[in-house]
């Protein structure tokens, strides 16, 4: 099977305009989500995904592949999309490009989803206690069966425990998507559902239409960049690693 890893960036954030080309310690983000996938050996290429010549202009710079994509795709997985129609590969990794300290075992955890030959589409979840974080509408929670299928993805809390206190456990979704190319290209072209939009969680378009969405547990935490305060974050954990991430 070969394995394509694509790292959409778009420069226009509403809430952190050109975050991909934000300096942290003298290289732009873009490069190091790019360096700790390069350590995913399973990865048999990999590229960033942009509609914006900048992006592209400092991926080159640095020795990235870069692939220019329309810039009227609604979200990241549509992105990817594109690149799986102009890129051969039989399952597309779409990794966040805001996350630059991703821990590559995550992405080897995704791919691994796809030893059941049955997986189409494939993400990750972890177990969350933080009440904060519970509430949150920032964190995407998800709820799964006895498969580890996906029953549902919210920004409310789920499931609510409302009834019997702390039963159920809660956890929280980790955006990084795996998909076999065959249903990407039918996903794309799919129309964004009513829940997807409320909802603003792209794979509940897959759920609306009858796909299933295999989910795996995963230990690992990382640091997604929202804001420029979260900036301060990840240069600590990278001054703590010694240098182990570059």
């Amino acid at each position: 099977m070969k394995i394509i890893g694509v790292i959409p960036a778009r420069y226009k954030s509403s809430r952190f305009p050109g975050k991909p080309l934000v300096d942290i310690l003298g290289k732009p983000m873009i490069w190091w989500v790019y360096q700790q996938c390069l350590k995913v050996l399973e990865l048999d290429e990999l590229y960033v995904a942009t509609d914006d010549s900048r992006i592209e202009s400092v991926c080159r710079q640095y020795g990235m592949n870069v692939i220019m994509t329309s810039d009227k795709h609604p979200t990241g997985s549509d992105r990817v999309g594109e690149v799986a129609q102009k890129i051969e590969g039989d399952l597309f990794v779409n990794i966040q490009g805001d996350e630059p300290i991703i821990e590559p075992e995550m992405i080897r955890q995704v791919i691994r989803i796809f030893n059941d030959s049955k997986v189409y589409f494939g993400t990750l979840k972890k177990e969350i206690t933080d009440t904060e974080q519970i509430r949150a509408t920032s964190t995407v929670k998800v709820v799964t069966d006895v498969n580890n299928d996906a029953l549902y993805f919210s920004r409310s809390m789920i499931p609510s425990n409302i009834k019997d206190g702390n039963l159920a456990k809660t956890y929280r979704h980790v955006g990084i998507y795996a998909y076999k190319r065959d249903f990407l290209l039918k996903f794309v072209k799919m129309p964004q559902p009513e829940i997807e939009l409320g909802e603003a969680i792209e794979p509940l378009r897959a759920m609306y239409n009858g796909y299933k969405i295999r989910v795996a547990e995963t230990e690992y935490e990382s640091i997604g960049v929202d804001l420029p305060v979260h900036i301060d974050a990840v240069i600590k954990k990278l001054e703590g690693m010694n240098g182990e991430t570059c």
